[in-house]
Parts: structure tokens; C-alpha cells; sequence
């Protein structure tokens, strides 16, 4: 891995004759000279931002700064913004606002939080990353005059007058993506380059099932042994649940404490959607269970019970008069839900737990009214005077979909499970705000409730040296 990180990063810097610190773009001859775009560092974590920057301009220049990439489908995501050149011919983003584009405003790291797919691709298409292992490959351009997405699009929209490649990586150098079959349990294992031991968590996302990695090779480039847990429609699992037993998360938790790579007695989970009342289940029910984040989930089972030894938790009904359905057919489900306290049997009994739990919610979610259900957790866990740490951090502007920094924003995408577009909610900029502070807290979360400190502290100044 580290060999082919160095090697991207060597034909890199020859494509583009740049300096060691940042990534600086080609010129053709047909360009003006001297305008050039720049990019710093050249090549990063893909939750690090970016300085960007335009020199060479006319003071007063009015330019069009546009990004792509592409998914692991080859499905393409763009974005644009207007600004004017300073008085000494620069762009800085950190300092100028955009006048137009896909955001307004002083935004630095707009141009990637706020890409969506390309007018020729389906609208309501959500980014995924499947090949961890490759970084994202950002291409940014610079046009000469405040241009539109079809102007941008047109096959006669002139040669541009600065270009350049920015890499973003899920994996540090040195990270292990282990696939993982123990007993039924399915996903795959990223391990901290040294020899450990590291704190261990389990990961999991939501209800359209399968499995995504880039969270925990994420995690794991921050110095922490991650678990991408599938729990159906991935590899042999079942393609469709009725119901959800705790004893395949007890099999997930044994398999990542075996680890020789991983410390302790107890992991930590985080859990989004569907993957949060999972985690809380967990918390509850798993004994071994030391730290539990969720974002942006119901405090009952959803969508399936959850058996658990001779017990079985419902699911709340759905109230379909609820939803709300939109002439372009995507679907309001947030109220779909039934308030749980009108079936107290249904909730799920975490002051039992031997966790510290740590509520993410974003206020403008609009598929779970994540913020009411974080709000009953806490009240509960305080009504049984629990005593470890719990605390709800909500973030305003957020939608559903908070994911790791720099992500970018989708505030509505097509959902499998449903055969619908879904609503999320969120703005790109305060979403990708969030997403940042959201980052933050549970990193910072984990190492206190998991981690020895030493350990953490030592790893993060290694992958400063590598990258």
C-alpha cells in the first residue's frame, strides 16, 4: 500500500512539475501565461482539507472554478463556483466568496463538499466509494467567465485556462483491508499500520444493506482497528431480513476481540440509520460494548425486530398517511414513524448498558426525526441516573446523511430498499460543517472511552510524517 501511495503521488509530481508542499496546474500553449491553479498538500487523507488557489489573473477577472469525480461506478459528480480575481490577480476560496455556482459565500471547501451528479447522469444518485484501496480523483478546472452547467458541459466551451489532479485517499500508507469470514459473520478488517494493539470498533451503516468500507478505513487511518460489518444483502448473509438476532453482533464483537491487533476487553460501535438502533442494541445487550455512537437513528428497532435470546423488540408501525410524496416522486418519510412511548416495549433498554454513548443528529434530517429520538435516549439514561457519559451533539443544517469529512453533501438520493428517491435534508455547507465537527467529536470520542492514549498519540504523529 505505501509503495503504491508513493508511486501515485512520484507521477504525480512529474505530470505536473510541481513543488513538494502542493499540486500546481498545466498550461497549454493556448493559455494565457502565467495563470495557474494550485492545490495544498498535493495529495491527502480524504478527511484533511485543502488550500485552493488561482494566480495570474487580470484584477477584477471574473472565473469559473469547476471540480469532477467519479464514484466507483464511473458515475460522474461535478461542481462550480463564480468569483472575481483580488486586486493582485488571486483566487484564494479561503478568503473570497463565490458570487454564484453550486454555493455563495465564503465556503473553502465547497468545491468538493458540494459535488453532485453531472446533468447527464441520474440526479438522485448518492457517492459511494467502493475501492477503498484507490484514492478519489479530483480534476479542477479553471474557466475564463462566469459560465453555466450546460455552458460547462458544452463540447465548445473553449480550452480551459488552468488544470490540475488533487488524490484523496481512504487509506493512510501502511493500512490493512482484511476481508472477513468468521463463523456468519461477513465484512471486512482495517488494521493501523504498526504493530498495535489499537482500540477496535465495529461499523455499520444502514437499510439498503450490503456492505461499505470507507468509514472504517478511515478510522483506521486514524489509529483505530475497524470492522466494516455487513448484516444482509452482502456475500452469502441473507438478501432480505425479517427479523435481526443480537447474536450475530455478539459473533462480531468475539471475532474483532481475537484480534491480536486490538486492545482491551471492550470495543466501541457507530452506527448510522438503521446501523445506529443497531449499535444501541448492541450497547444494551453486549456487555463488551464500551463506546456507542449513532447518527441520525430511532431509539426502537427499524424497519425489523431485533430478537434477542427469548425476547423480540418490534419495530414501531408505520404511519403511511404520513408520508409525503412530491410531483417528481421523491418521498418525505420522516414522520413515517410511530412515537415510541405509545409502545414503551418497543424501546430499547439501554440504561442497561456497560457504554458511553455519544448521539450525532443532524437538525434538518428529514428522513428520521433523529433529534426527538436522541432526546428520549437522553432522557431515559438520566431518568435511570446511568453513569457513564452520554451527551447529544446536533448540528444545525445537517441532514441525515452525516459521514465522514468532506464526503459529499447528498440531500436527496434513490433508495434500494424502497425503489424510490429518498429525501435527506441538509445544505452542502452546513452539512459538510457538520461533518467535520462531527468527525472531530468521535475520534476524540473513542480515544477517551477506548483508547490508551499513548498509543493513539504516537500513531497520529507517524501519519503526519507520511503524508
Amino acid at each position: 500500500m505505501h509503495r503504491s501511495f508513493c508511486s501515485q503521488l512520484k507521477t504525480y509530481f512529474i505530470q505536473t512539475k510541481c513543488c513538494s508542499l502542493g499540486a500546481v496546474s498545466n498550461m497549454s500553449s493556448a493559455q494565457p501565461k502565467g495563470v495557474e491553479m494550485v492545490v495544498e498538500p498535493v495529495s491527502c487523507l480524504h478527511d484533511e482539507p485543502v488550500s485552493i488557489r488561482v494566480h495570474g489573473l487580470n484584477p477584477g477577472q471574473d472565473v469559473t472554478l469547476q471540480a469532477s469525480m467519479k464514484d466507483s461506478k464511473g458515475i460522474n459528480f461535478l461542481s462550480y463556483a463564480h468569483y472575481r480575481a483580488d486586486s493582485s490577480g488571486q483566487v484564494d476560496v479561503s478568503k473570497l466568496e463565490s458570487l454564484g455556482g453550486h454555493y455563495k459565500g465564503i465556503f473553502p471547501m465547497g468545491l468538493i463538499g458540494s459535488l453532485v451528479p453531472a446533468p447527464n447522469e441520474y440526479k438522485y444518485t448518492r457517492f459511494f466509494k467502493r475501492d477503498v484501496e484507490n484514492p478519489n480523483i479530483v480534476k479542477m478546472t479553471v474557466h475564463k467567465g462566469h459560465l453555466s452547467d450546460e455552458a460547462l458541459c458544452s463540447p465548445v466551451v473553449g480550452e480551459p485556462l488552468a488544470t490540475l489532479t488533487h488524490l484523496r485517499h481512504y487509506m493512510s500508507p501502511g493500512v490493512q483491508r482484511i476481508p472477513v469470514r468468521f463463523g456468519k459473520v461477513r465484512g471486512c478488517l482495517f488494521l493501523p499500520p504498526g504493530n498495535g494493539p489499537f482500540p477496535g470498533v465495529i461499523d455499520m451503516f444502514g437499510s439498503a444493506g450490503g456492505l461499505l468500507e470507507y468509514r472504517s478505513a478511515q478510522l483506521a487511518s486514524r489509529g483505530f482497528a475497524s470492522l466494516a460489518l455487513a448484516f444482509f444483502a452482502y456475500d452469502d448473509l441473507p438478501k432480505h431480513l425479517e427479523e435481526f438476532n443480537i447474536a450475530y453482533f455478539e459473533e462480531a464483537v468475539e471475532f474483532l476481540l481475537k484480534q491480536e491487533k486490538v486492545f482491551g476487553d471492550g470495543v466501541g460501535v457507530i452506527g448510522t440509520s438503521k446501523g445506529g438502533d443497531l449499535a444501541l442494541s448492541m450497547a444494551a445487550f453486549i456487555p463488551s460494548v464500551h463506546a456507542c455512537i449513532v447518527i441520525n437513528c430511532c431509539n426502537t428497532p427499524s424497519v425489523k425486530g431485533l430478537r434477542v435470546r427469548d425476547c423480540f423488540y418490534t419495530p414501531l408501525n408505520h404511519v403511511f398517511r404520513n408520508v409525503r410524496v412530491s410531483d417528481e416522486g421523491v418521498v418525505f418519510g420522516k414522520e413515517i414513524a410511530q412515537d415510541p412511548r405509545l409502545h414503551p416495549e418497543s424501546i430499547i433498554p439501554i440504561e442497561k448498558s456497560q457504554s458511553a454513548f455519544l448521539f450525532l443528529v443532524g437538525s434538518d434530517d428529514q428522513n428520521v426525526k433523529s433529534e426527538f429520538f436522541a432526546q428520549l435516549s437522553y432522557q431515559r439514561l438520566r431518568d435511570h441516573s446511568y453513569p457513564k457519559h452520554y451527551e447529544v451533539s446536533s448540528y444545525p443544517g445537517a441532514g441525515h446523511l452525516i459521514e465522514p469529512p468532506y464526503s459529499p453533501h447528498t440531500p436527496i438520493s434513490f433508495h434500494n430498499s424502497y425503489a424510490l428517491p429518498l429525501i435527506w435534508g441538509g445544505t452542502s455547507k452546513h452539512h459538510t460543517l457538520a461533518q467535520v465537527q462531527a468527525w472531530s467529536k468521535v475520534l476524540d470520542f473513542l480515544r477517551v472511552h477506548l483508547a490508551k492514549g499513548e498509543s493513539i498519540s504516537k500513531h497520529k504523529c507517524a501519519l503526519k510524517s507520511h503524508l
